[in-house]
């Protein structure tokens, strides 16, 4: 069962004994001041018909005069709901003996009623056939008993018309709540429908379904937490979409970057095995599957540090100076800077940074290698450091514009033959961009082509 249908019937349920319980109420008071109205009224008459007979007694004769002037004044006096009895002592026993009586009822019947008295007047109740009486008893003189029946079968017709009208009011009212509760129900959880709708399409990898929010009350609430959750998903899903496709782009440039060193060991391996060569041409193939098998290990090692810092384990950062880094990167780029005749000027003021010194050192040492290759030999690089800033500069090629989002890409390369020959596959800066996101810091670069590159390390 759906919930507005529930919600609807338990409305109209408690509508309807909330309203059956108020009718029983009402009914037993208006029973209860109809039924004090009608006695009061029949007692009332009762009492004024009993007095003027007891007056018309007074006035009466003898025994046999007074019986016919009994008949006589009841005929034309009054109506025939009256009853007179004499009590006659008869055999040691007392008898009623009826002196007027036009009503179905016998005297015996009414002697045995159970009487209960109320000012001046005895009275029972009686039903018969179906109607509802009040009867009224006095005892007069000369052991005359004077009984009055008083119809009260309208209190009873009173209270089934209003019985009748509640149910009619109250099925009435049941049947307007039932009709407005569905109504407002139905607009109501109009949210809540769009909402399995719309979680159904996301179910179905409709990710951008959102809720215009027009409501300041509980759903509308819920509809800002669903549009929140939305845009996580959607977020969430396009992140794992784009993880996912780098990982098969990695996949693809690591295969590409193995294949070509691998062919050339190989082909070397069998020229070696296949083929008689002088001193000289071994020595080359085998410095040159050397070479190959180098760069091989320098790629697994970078790509091995990378899986690793995509884990997201932690990292142990202690307060280090950038002297002690700077130091490491110069002695590990020396021999390049050597060969290529470039000069490296380090400036820094005893700056201290919290860091993972052998990561970071690593990222200097991937920028000055970077700067290195990017410029001309008998070039200089800047290696400095300033309030929270580590900056690498050269005086180089510079990066393209279009190029400078690209270049932390794991595997890309602005000029891949230069870096096929230096035995690079495009790994270092992607490595330093990681390394750098792990540290929370923010990695810039400042480039325009012929005139240098500047890397800039902003610690937060």
């Amino acid at each position: 069962m759906k919930i507005r249908t529930r919600i609807t019937f338990i409305s109209c349920a408690a509508v309807i004994a909330a309203s059956l319980l108020t009718d029983a109420v009402i009914w037993m008071l208006t029973k209860r001041s109809f039924w004090n109205e009608a006695f009061v009224k029949a007692y009332q008459n009762s009492y004024l018909i009993a007095d003027d007979f007891s007056k018309a007694l007074d006035s009466g004769g003898n025994v046999e005069d007074e019986e016919v002037f009994l008949n006589y004044y009841f005929k034309t006096q009054w109506d025939d709901y009256n009853i007179a009895v004499r009590q006659v002592y008869t055999e040691g026993e007392t008898q009623p003996k009826e002196i007027y009586n036009h009503t179905v009822f016998e005297v015996k019947e009414l002697v045995e009623l159970d009487y209960k008295p109320y000012d001046l007047l005895d009275y029972a109740y009686v039903r018969y056939e179906g109607k509802h009486y009040l009867v009224f008893k006095k005892e007069l003189k000369d052991q005359i008993c004077f009984y009055r029946f008083e119809d009260i079968s309208y209190v009873w017709d009173k209270m089934e018309w209003l019985t009748v009208c509640m149910l009619m009011i109250t099925l009435v009212v049941a049947a307007a709540t039932l009709i407005v509760m569905a109504v407002i129900l139905k607009r109501v959880l109009r949210p809540l429908q769009e909402l399995n709708d719309t979680t159904k399409h996301m179910a179905a990898g409709q990710y951008d379904q959102r809720f215009q929010v027009k409501r300041q009350d509980e759903i509308g609430e819920l509809q800002e937490s669903f549009n929140r959750m939305a845009e996580s998903v959607e977020t969430r899903t396009k992140s794992l979409e784009e993880s996912e496709a780098k990982k098969t782009l990695f996949m693809g440039n690591l295969t590409h970057e193995l294949k070509t060193p691998m062919t050339a060991i190989s082909g070397y391996a069998q020229t070696l095995l296949s083929v008689k060569l002088s001193e000289e041409q071994q020595e080359e193939a085998l410095s040159y599957i050397y070479e190959e098998c180098t760069r091989l290990e320098r790629l697994s090692k970078k790509m091995m540090k990378l899986l690793e810092l995509d884990r997201d384990s932690e990292l142990e950062f202690s307060d280090t100076p950038v002297k002690v880094i700077f130091d490491a990167a110069a002695k590990s780029c020396g021999r390049t800077l050597r060969e290529r005749q470039m000069k490296l000027e380090i400036t820094e003021h005893g700056e201290r940074f919290p860091m993972d010194a052998d990561l970071m050192t690593d990222v200097v040492i991937n920028l000055l290698d970077n700067a290195i290759w990017a410029s001309g030999k008998g070039g200089r690089i800047l290696l400095k450091a300033y309030g929270a800033c580590i900056e690498v500069q050269d005086f180089g090629r510079g990066i393209p514009k279009d190029e400078q989002d690209k270049i932390l890409e794991p595997f890309y390369m602005i000029d891949k033959s230069r870096s096929r020959r230096k035995g690079g596959a495009g790994l270092g800066l992607a490595l330093t961009a990681t390394i750098a996101k792990r540290h929370n810091v923010t990695l810039a670069i400042e480039s325009e082509e012929g005139k240098g590159t500047r890397m800039i390390l902003q610690f937060v």
